[in-house]
């Protein structure tokens, strides 16, 4: 007999990796969709995942959130990420905020303008051109409060989306 809904939220609470990814895919399984999955117990469990331990753990807690809950809510659970310690996640994070034209994200992904690592710079400017006029309060608070060294990261970004505005 296979493990109910409730056993297999337990399970995503206390295995370990392995087990918590198996369950996750057992609840996406298991969903009745296309509505999104409205049992607060669920989107309680996707909210600590996001900040487990293991990367691998974190990205299927997202894809669950993607597959099994409304859109708003899984767009913040992909801003969660954009804290991440592993740049690919965050470089992942910031291309599905971007595309989405999330704007509640623009601040944060600005922010990611001076990230350690260029891949995930790269992103961040590239998503937040993508994003239009979106962007751009951000980006103009952010150059306002720069320190002058530091402005030309915003200042580069807003220059791109005011020439990918007039072509």
């Amino acid at each position: 007999m296979p493990p109910s809904r409730q056993e297999l939220l337990e399970l995503a609470r206390g295995g370990d990796p392995v087990e918590v990814r198996r369950a996750l895919t057992r609840l996406v399984a298991g969903h009745r969709g296309p509505d999104a999955d409205r049992d607060p117990a669920l989107r309680e469990l996707i909210d600590g995942l996001l900040h487990h331990p293991e990367p691998g753990v974190r990205l299927h807690a997202h894809r669950t959130s993607r597959a099994v809950l409304d859109r708003p809510t899984y767009l913040h659970h992909t801003s969660v990420l954009l804290d991440d310690p592993q740049p690919d996640l965050v470089r992942t994070a910031v291309r599905t905020l971007c595309h989405a034209n999330w704007a509640p994200a623009a601040p944060a992904v600005t922010g990611l303008l001076g990230h350690p690592h260029p891949a995930v710079r790269k992103a961040a400017a590239e998503g937040l051109v993508g994003m239009g006029t979106a962007a751009v309060p951000a980006l103009r608070h952010a150059a306002g409060n720069a320190r002058p060294d530091r402005r030309p990261l915003y200042t580069v970004v807003l220059d791109r989306i005011r020439a990918a505005g007039e072509a």
